[in-house]
């Protein structure tokens, strides 16, 4: 052993090379790099000419419905419609060639991801009613109609008329989508409250409303929810930005209008079909392809080329304003044998309002209290007359101008000053030699 370490010490002492120099200690020794491959380019994409680019119609209008309680019967309020009423305007859908479109579909269009057809239609139901189930599902199915049911948390499982899980898993299963309608379905008169007393206990009522809701429904049916729709379809600014703040891509009004591609996605318009409505006006309005705020359901009232108007509206029809709380009014003078207790007035946005019948001024007015806060506002005003076996409508839209009130003052025009003569002038020095004149401020320089 001790021969074997000799003869290792005496071959490592052999194989050990000599120190490098002091100069070469002191040099840098350079990095090696081991050179790598080039990156391939990355292939360009195989474009088919078969399949023609992507394009969005940005000018395409969407009508949204909504629908709440459906019966077999007469229906008993305006929220409530008889299924077979409701079978005859999905026939009338299908006949007027008007494709009906899912929500996906629609909120892709909006991102700019799908186009789709123009006009389109998106139909929705609210509350969460058991009927939709019982009495529209069936028809929708007929129809092979897709659309989307707006839930608030405190109905859903609620006993009685409300749908049950179980239920909106079977309507899910077929293709419908579920949205948000908050928890506990507030009145108007509750967040305007709130807001007066504190707006940030009016913040924290409407995240839980808007938050929870969302939440609730998310852990129900396991799938995103990304659309709300507005009980009553009242909504404030503050309400917008929660909802923003919330993560939903698209809230809901009654402000009956077409969905446009800019339209603020707070502020989506939807024609709210009422069930005791005789003449269907909202329904006919909404699909009609003239798009007039009157359509034929009211041309013999307000006039047209056909003959003398009978009635005049304030504002007039499709008018621009810049008042944000304008008087609605309706002169009837030309009519007679109207029953004032017959007289209504609804307002989308403010539902039915205490407007007033001046029977000897033939005048039916309303002073909006509230500021508007959509562009278009649209008013119903219906009326019986004796001897006439159905009411009256008069339903027409103005618009309003939300910017009129917001634009700057211009300013104030500044004079430039003046300062009268011998008022800068110094005092004479005690020794009776007058002071020298102050130094020429010296010109500043020109901006560039």
């Amino acid at each position: 052993m001790l021969l074997a370490a000799a003869l290792c010490g005496v071959g490592c002492d052999r194989i050990k090379p000599a120190p490098p120099p002091a100069a070469a200690l002191e040099a840098p020794v350079p990095e090696i790099v081991q050179e790598t491959a080039p990156a391939a380019a990355p292939a360009e994409p195989v474009i088919d000419p078969a399949v023609p680019a992507l394009t969005i119609n940005k000018s395409a209008q969407v009508i949204v419905l909504g629908y709440h309680d459906f019966t077999t019967g007469k229906s008993k309020n305006p929220m409530e419609i008889n299924v077979d009423h409701f079978r005859d305007q999905m026939q009338a859908l299908k006949d007027a060639r008007l494709p009906v479109i899912s929500m996906s579909d629609f909120l892709a269009w909006r991102r700019g991801e799908k186009d789709i057809p123009d006009p389109s239609v998106v139909i929705t139901m609210d509350d969460g009613w058991k009927t939709v189930h019982r009495l529209a599902f069936p028809v929708l199915k007929e129809f092979g109609y897709p659309f989307s049911i707006f839930l608030y948390k405190r109905f859903v499982n609620g006993g009685g008329r409300a749908l049950t899980t179980p239920e909106i898993r079977e309507l899910m299963a077929y293709g419908a989508e579920v949205g948000s309608h908050s928890v506990s379905h507030p009145l108007p008169s509750k967040i305007r409250g709130l807001e007066r007393k504190s707006s940030e206990e009016a913040g924290t009522f409407l995240r839980m409303e808007m938050k929870d809701s969302k939440q609730f429904l998310e852990d129900l049916i396991a799938r995103p929810v990304r659309t709300y729709a507005y009980p009553g379809g009242y909504n404030t600014e503050h309400e917008q930005e929660i909802g923003k703040e919330a993560g939903y891509e698209a809230l809901f009004t009654v402000n009956p209008a077409r969905v446009t591609w800019d339209m603020p996605a707070t502020t989506l318009a939807r024609y709210i079909i009422l069930g005791n409505d005789p003449t269907d006006s909202n329904f006919r309005r909404a699909v009609s392809s003239r798009g007039t705020s009157g359509g034929d359901l009211t041309k013999a009232l307000l006039g047209g080329p056909e003959g003398e108007s009978l009635v005049t509206t304030t504002p007039r029809p499709d008018a621009t304003v810049a008042e944000r709380r304008p008087l609605i009014g309706v002169d009837v003078t030309k009519l007679s044998g109207i029953d004032p207790a017959s007289v209504v007035m609804k307002i989308a946005g403010f539902g039915t309002v205490p407007a007033v019948y001046d029977p000897a001024a033939g005048v039916i007015s309303y002073q909006i209290r509230e500021a508007l806060r959509a562009p278009e506002c649209q008013v119903y005003v219906t009326f019986k007359r004796a001897g006439e076996s159905k009411p009256d409508a008069v339903n027409w839209r103005f618009s309003v101008d939300l910017l009129a009130n917001y634009l700057p003052e211009p300013p104030p025009v500044l004079q430039q000053a003046t300062v009268p003569e011998g008022v800068m002038t110094l005092p004479a020095d005690p020794a009776g030699t007058p002071a020298p004149a102050p130094a020429p401020t010296p010109a500043l320089p020109s901006p560039q």
